[in-house]
């Protein structure tokens, strides 16, 4: 099976566990000097036709999946890709305000898990300064990007908010 092909038929599988997604918002939020992650050109696999973030609490599940570009990474139930911030230390969140407008935390509620290729020793969490609570991955907090639609990888090496953005591999390293 081709590499889209089987990317495609795990993230419709997943979408039909997830069952039920709330829209997601597309907002800009980027800081003098520092160029946003672009977001109108597909870097990997073919989205899916279903490209809404999840309800609040449908987070907790990190799967990897393989992309034509940067290989296997790890990806949200929704099949967004997802981001640690080179910022971030200690496990801690430095993201927020306009920052986590453009990269929203990716939130759980309740005993995050991982599914696919990601290793479930791996997959925790965080508690942010809003009492929300943040997944993350081999200790680094996980993000989304806003402009982003299914399976894009735009956001890998943007700079932006101080820091730089990359997807995350099962390893726990960037690609």
């Amino acid at each position: 099976m081709s590499r889209a092909a089987y990317a495609f038929c795990l993230f419709a599988a997943l979408a039909v566990a997830a069952a039920g997604c709330g829209g997601g918002e597309t907002t800009s939020g980027e800081t003098a000097g520092e160029k946003p992650a672009p977001s109108t050109t597909t870097t990997n696999t073919t989205p899916t036709e279903n490209s809404d973030k999840p309800e609040k609490g449908a987070w907790g599940v990190v799967f990897g999946a393989e992309g034509e570009e940067l290989g296997i990474i790890l990806y949200d139930l929704s099949g967004h890709t997802l981001y640690t911030f080179s910022k971030d230390e200690g496990g801690a969140s430095s993201c927020y305000g306009a920052c986590a407008k453009t990269w929203p935390p990716a939130l759980t509620e309740g005993k995050p898990r991982a599914d696919g290729e990601a290793s479930p020793g791996k997959v925790g969490a965080t508690k942010r300064k809003d009492g929300t609570v943040q997944l993350t991955y081999a200790g680094h907090p996980l993000y989304t990007h806003a402009g982003e639609k299914q399976t894009e990888t735009n956001g890998n090496g943007a700079r932006a908010f101080g820091g730089t953005w990359f997807a995350i591999r099962p390893s726990g390293e960037k690609p």
